[in-house]
Order: C-alpha cells, then sequence, then structure tokens
C-alpha cells in the first residue's frame, strides 16, 4: 500500500484533532468564560498559533494574554469573534 503526502498529511492533522478538547471553562471575577477550543482547532486548523511548545497548557496564560495578543488581540486581527467583556464573560462560576 502507497501513501501519497497528502495522505499523510491528512492522518496527521486528523489525529490532532481526534484528541481536542472540545470546550474549557475559566472561571473570572467578573463571570465564567467558556472557550470553545475544538471550534477553534477545527477553524486554525493548527496548534502552533496558540500551543507554541505543542499540546496542553499555554505557558503564561492569563488574563493579560487573553485580553492582549491572546484571545482578544486574535479576534481583532481576524476581524471576527467577540471582543468586549460581555461577550466573553458571561457569568455563571466566578472566583
Amino acid at each position: 500500500m502507497r501513501f501519497i503526502p497528502a495522505t499523510a498529511a491528512l492522518l496527521i492533522i486528523l489525529a490532532g484533532t481526534a484528541g481536542a478538547i472540545d470546550r474549557i471553562t475559566y472561571p473570572t471575577r467578573i463571570g465564567a468564560v467558556g472557550f470553545p477550543h475544538k471550534k477553534h482547532q477545527d477553524a486554525l486548523g493548527e496548534c502552533r498559533g496558540c500551543h507554541e511548545k505543542g499540546p496542553g497548557r499555554i505557558d503564561g496564560f492569563d488574563k493579560v494574554m487573553a485580553h492582549g495578543k491572546g484571545c482578544k488581540g486574535c479576534h481583532e486581527e481576524m476581524r471576527m469573534g467577540p471582543t468586549r467583556c460581555g461577550d466573553c464573560h458571561k457569568g455563571g462560576l466566578t472566583h
């Protein structure tokens, strides 16, 4: 059986998305933030844009990163997704 490069690449991509966490909830002082991880992974098609060192927690991810180059910065740059406080902070679980 021969694998062509495109088939191999597709298998690698599918393997990466198979174990993706669907949704992450971050409790915050002003209301929980629900992050649709799998939706972002499917839309962006790769992990390294956020996970510079590979799968797992993002080193240094905190409020400053989320409001800066992380979440909000990416949404502003791509001109899509939430950018205002109430768009992400929906209430529910808090500190």
